[in-house]
């Protein structure tokens, strides 16, 4: 495992080593491992190609949030297509395996769009509304096969589905939805009140940041926390908790629909793989979270540049390097706290580029003490590589945005951007719910 790390590692098991396959080749991983920390200790950085232009994609976050690392799962009537491998759990003899190319991942044919779309833009957006109208004759036995043939990500499976499934309904006087700090410290209120509480986390890990983030709670350090609080929640009999549960839709009238993955971690014959929940409740608290935003510059969808908060889960909760030098690229704070972990996991941190005037908050003058150049009113202008991150090019931002001067570069190997936080609101618009 070559970019397997000492240090860190809160949700896997070093003890034990479990084997799975991608591509066919044969890997090792730990329990507790998902799929993408997997592939990224096993040093896969390129791991499927992109839809039209068949450009190589990468692991970009850890979570449901993940656009690229889209996989194909199982076999036979097992099979499943377009499954995340940030959420994908790793199990012993799991089968995986990257989509949308041919002959193979490495050696892609259809890679020659990029290459004639970048000299002749005929495969520009809308190309398909005017290209295959003539002649007639040619859209059955030409056009449309071929283009069926191209169409989506992942195969449809060829088999009817052996899994089988279960259902049920609920009631509770109130759902929680979201095990991380906010969420915990909910339903403690709520089930001190006597109320049935329903706590549901869509992770297999309760805490969310608290287990990641250098945080202190009531004197205790994230992890503490969490592990307290959490086993005071078990031990109250008005309290439900359920890990690998997601809140799926919030409707009126206090019904709320749940997807819990029964066993997607541990698969046994007969047993049901999902669980779908129809919960009435007389109160729901949204408690979902946020997602890191991405940064825009030249070639950002090359394998090795990454969310910095994803970059910091994989050192911390799987002990996962995701590369031997960084640059970090941000626009607030937290996106310091990637840089204190890979430099305490043994990385080289090549530099902070912050598009920012000033950086001199407590992070920023951390990540300086430990002699890592902060540029700020910087920014990436272009990342370099072709099938993963070789350089970046960067340059001055001036005050209305645009890079000046002469571009200069930084050889590296993995890119941590961070554009701040967006909070995770999607179950409160369901509902009609409006930001202020």
């Amino acid at each position: 495992m070559t970019n397997r790390i000492d240090a860190g590692g809160r949700l896997i098991d070093r003890t034990r080593t479990i084997g799975f396959s991608f591509n066919g080749e044969t890997l090792n991983g730990h329990p507790g491992d998902t799929l993408a920390s997997a592939l990224l200790a096993n040093g896969k950085k390129m791991v499927g190609r992109s839809f039209k232009y068949h450009r190589p994609r990468g692991v970009v976050a850890s979570g449901a949030e993940e656009p690229n690392a889209l996989m194909g799962l199982g076999a036979g009537a097992s099979f499943e297509p377009n499954q995340r491998a940030t959420t994908t759990e790793l199990f012993d003899g799991l089968q995986a395996s990257s989509q949308n190319h041919w002959p193979s991942l490495e050696f892609d044919v259809g890679a020659v769009n990029a290459a004639v779309a970048g000299v002749v833009p005929v495969f520009s957006a809308g190309f398909y509304y005017k290209s295959f109208m003539y002649p007639r004759a040619a859209w059955k036995h030409v056009y449309e096969p071929f283009i069926r043939q191209a169409a989506g990500l992942g195969q449809a499976p060829k088999e009817a589905d052996a899994d089988t499934y279960e259902h049920f309904h609920v009631h509770t006087d109130i759902l929680v939805v979201g095990g991380g700090m906010a969420g915990i410290a909910a339903a403690r209120t709520a089930a001190a009140s006597g109320a049935r509480v329903l706590l549901v986390e869509q992770t297999k890990a309760w805490g969310g940041r608290a287990l990641v983030d250098d945080v202190t709670i009531d004197g205790l350090s994230g992890p503490d926390w969490v592990a307290r609080e959490i086993a005071e929640l078990e031990a109250m009999a008005n309290v439900t908790l359920r890990t690998r549960c997601m809140g799926a839709g919030m409707y009126d009238h206090g019904y709320a629909m749940l997807y819990e993955r029964v066993g997607d971690h541990d698969p046994a014959p007969g047993a049901p793989r999902h669980r779908l929940w129809r919960v009435r409740t007389k109160q729901i608290v949204v408690a979902s979270g946020a997602i890191e935003r991405p940064l825009t510059f030249a070639t950002n969808d090359v394998p090795g540049v990454m969310l910095a908060s994803a970059v910091r889960d994989y050192v911390e909760l799987y002990g996962v390097a995701p590369g031997s030098s960084a640059v970090i690229a941000a626009n607030n704070d937290d996106a310091y706290r990637t840089a204190i972990a890979l430099d305490r996991a043994g990385v080289v941190v090549r530099a902070v580029l912050d598009v920012r005037s000033e950086a001199n908050g407590p992070l920023p003058q951390q990540v300086r003490e430990l002699g890592i150049p902060v540029k700020t009113r910087h920014g990436i202008s272009a990342v370099k590589g072709k099938k993963s991150v070789e350089a970046i090019e960067y340059g001055r931002i001036s005050a209305s945005g645009r890079m000046t001067g002469k571009a200069e570069k930084i050889f590296c190997d993995v890119v941590a951007m961070s554009g701040g936080w967006s909070p995770v609101v999607h179950l409160f618009s369901h509902c009609g719910g409006k930001l202020r």
